[in-house]
C-alpha cells in the first residue's frame, strides 16, 4: 500500500495552516462510513499515472492498455485511508471508531467515521473553519480515482 503523504495527521490548525482557505468534501454515499477528503490536496493528484517508456513498457512485456488497466485497479487510492490521514487529529479522536476490516486486499486505517454521525462532523470541520462542501469522491466504490504523483 501506497504511502498517501508520508505525514502524520495533523491538527485543524496545522491544515489551516497549510491551507487557509481548506476545503473538506464529503462523501457519504457508500453505506456506513463518511468520507472525507481535503480538496486542494486531491487537486494536487494526477488524473492519470504517467504512461512509461516504450522500453519500461517493453520490459514489464505488458501493452500501455494493460498497464493503465493494472495501475488502475491496483493502485487507486482507498478513500477510508485517505480520509482517515486527512481527517484533523479533534474530529478523529472525537468521532472515529476502531476499523476493523479485514480481508486480502483491505488495508485497515486507524478510524472510520460513522454516517450516522455525518452532520456532527461536518459542523465540527466548519466550527475548525473548513468549508465544508458535499461531493462525489470516487466512481467505483470505495477508491479515489487519482494517483499519487
Amino acid at each position: 500500500m501506497p504511502e498517501l503523504t508520508g505525514q502524520a495527521r495533523k491538527t485543524a490548525a496545522g491544515i489551516l495552516t497549510v491551507w487557509p482557505a481548506a476545503t473538506m468534501i464529503i462523501d457519504g454515499s457508500y453505506g456506513n462510513v463518511v468520507f472525507a477528503v481535503l480538496q486542494q490536496w486531491q487537486d494536487t493528484l494526477l488524473d492519470q499515472p504517467p504512461t512509461p517508456s516504450e522500453e519500461e513498457l517493453a520490459d514489464l512485456e505488458m501493452s500501455e492498455e494493460a498497464w493503465h488497466e493494472y495501475q488502475y485497479n491496483e493502485h487507486r487510492l482507498p478513500l477510508h485511508l485517505v480520509t482517515d490521514e486527512w481527517m484533523p487529529m479533534e474530529i478523529a479522536e472525537r468521532f472515529g471508531v476502531p476499523d476493523n476490516g479485514f480481508g486480502l486486499d483491505y488495508w485497515p486505517a486507524e478510524h472510520l467515521y460513522p454516517i450516522e454521525r455525518q452532520a456532527e462532523i461536518e459542523q465540527a470541520l466548519r466550527d475548525f473553519g473548513f468549508t465544508v462542501v458535499g461531493g462525489s469522491l470516487g466512481s467505483d466504490g470505495a477508491f479515489l480515482d487519482r494517483w499519487l504523483s
